[in-house]
């Protein structure tokens, strides 16, 4: 009897043991974020160049990318057709998509930059416009795809500016945000905030052709890699395996998948789900049809009849905690491209479904094209969430994490020392930006693709502001405003969980 009782406390042990084990491999693979603006020296803590003395044309405490086409004409920036076909978008001289070019970075640590400065990192890149409505800004934005010199189909991975080595990454030029800060802080703030992968981002000035461009924000591009979103590679064959998906405008056929809330118009117009990974090369019929089948699924429970009346099969298949940080960082920004655009899921094998990685933050805090309410609950019924937000579980998990994040990371006074903190750091790089970019503040210079819109009665200055300082001022006030109106109206997401609200809906 002892015998048995001691092989049973030893086992207890054991498992007790593993379970810590366990519960420390899952804390260790928290978000370990890098603060640029607090890592690195500002402009006053460098002080006086000894190298240029403060006379070359671009001494700048920022890294530095650089990249030569050699003349190729740069392709994917959109245009309209005379024949008024709609959106299409430009090409190589040759017909190319994408064109190879040459780039370095000038990144050393704790000291000032200039072009004339040694490469710290070079290489051959595909080179291209990316990004949706961005492509129309005369200020581009750019995807780098680092490549083999002498085969670009051979992806090659390094580490630029501190950030994990891999091949795909996107040059982001802020132009509609004229603070030019919102995706560098919140894919931050949003690592403090989510478990999952986030991707990193640094601040640079680019060089494009011997020509300044401005400040940029480097960026992973979300892959499925180790050290960017780590799932289990998959390998041909398996029956279970991991995937990524995002619902995007504009896919094209080779690239969408047909999932459950497609066919039943529970998607917005015009948008559908992308099978990002496994990537094309892999994906054969039942690749395909095992990732259709699985999603489905999970739509088929959340959106089902019984769900009304108590079953909640659905949420042993999904992961609760991100679909709760997701909610509470979209809505908090008022973004209005969750379940639109840019809304990424992924599942490791055998894993739950997770919401993310987050992405895109350039049209947060009324940055959109047009006016963002303050007072009003934008994403509460939206895709997936109006039907999550029936779940008595969930919402509480929502109302108890917000109040959480809302004494840390999401306070006022952490959100405005933060963005006070960016905008001292950046220093005369904002300055050097204007003097390129500064026409902008004058709406009347901008195409409508450029360009906030007024509400009907409205004038264009008053969504379009007319400084930096205006536009850093007009970005925290509309913070402070949001998180107070939040903090008082939270709440209200029981209305959509409480037995009133269906007592009329019966399940035969």
């Amino acid at each position: 009897m002892r015998k048995e009782l001691w092989i049973t406390a030893g086992v207890t042990a054991a498992v007790l043991i593993a379970a810590l084990l366990f519960q420390n491999i899952e804390l260790s693979q928290a978000n370990v974020v890098y603060h640029q603006h607090r890592e690195q020296p500002s402009e006053a803590e460098l002080g006086f160049c000894a190298v240029c003395g403060g006379e070359a044309a671009l001494c700048t405490h920022l890294p530095i990318i650089e990249v030569n086409t050699g003349g190729q004409k740069i392709p994917g920036a959109a245009y309209e057709p005379e024949d008024g076909s709609g959106t299409a978008y430009e090409t190589g001289e040759n017909g190319e998509t994408e064109i190879r070019v040459q780039f370095r970075t000038i990144e050393e640590t704790g000291q000032r930059h200039h072009v004339t400065d040694a490469a710290t990192v070079s290489g051959t890149a595909l080179f291209r416009v990316r990004g949706h409505s961005s492509r129309w800004f005369s200020k581009h934005n750019y995807r780098l795809k680092i490549v083999n010199s002498s085969d670009p189909a051979d992806k090659q991975k390094l580490a630029l500016m501190g950030m994990n080595a891999g091949s795909e990454w996107s040059l982001h030029g802020p132009f509609l945000d004229k603070t030019l800060m919102r995706n560098y802080m919140w894919m931050n703030l949003s690592a403090e905030i989510m478990s999952g992968y986030v991707p990193q981002v640094r601040f640079c000035e680019l060089i494009l052709d011997g020509e300044y461009q401005g400040v940029y924000v480097l960026m992973e591009m979300i892959t499925v890699q180790e050290g960017r979103l780590n799932l289990k590679k998959y390998r041909a064959g398996d029956p279970v395996f991991s995937y990524l998906v995002r619902i995007e405008p504009e896919i094209t056929d080779e690239k969408w998948i047909e999932n459950f809330s497609f066919y039943t118009y529970r998607m917005e117009e015009d948008r559908r789900l992308e099978l990002v990974y496994p990537t094309l090369k892999d994906q054969t019929e039942q690749v395909r049809q095992y990732v259709q089948i699985d999603f489905s699924e999970i739509e088929r429970e959340l959106f089902a009849q019984e769900n009304q009346t108590g079953s909640h099969a659905w949420k042993d298949r999904i992961d609760l905690d991100s679909f709760a940080d997701y909610y509470i960082i979209e809505e908090f920004l008022a973004i209005n491209d969750a379940f639109s655009a840019s809304t990424y899921f992924y599942r490791n094998a055998r894993g739950k479904l997770c919401v993310g990685p987050v992405w895109d933050f350039n049209n947060v805090l009324d940055n959109f094209f047009q006016p963002m309410p303050d007072d009003a609950l934008i994403l509460d019924r939206r895709g997936w969430y109006g039907q999550m937000m029936r779940d008595e579980e969930f919402v509480e998990l929502v109302i108890r994490r917000y109040r959480q994040l809302r004494k840390g990371v999401l306070s006022d006074e952490n959100l405005l020392a933060y963005a006070r903190e960016v905008r001292d750091w950046l220093g005369s790089a904002i300055e050097r930006n204007d003097a390129l970019w500064g026409y902008a503040y004058d709406p009347e210079l901008l195409t409508w693709h450029e360009r906030r819109s007024p509400e009907i009665g409205g004038a264009l200055e008053d969504v379009n502001p007319e400084s930096y300082s205006e536009a850093f001022d007009w970005m925290c006030d509309y913070m402070v405003t949001r998180g107070q109106w939040m903090d008082e109206h939270i709440d209200t997401l029981r209305q959509y969980c409480h037995p009133s609200r269906y007592a009329g809906q019966t399940v035969e």
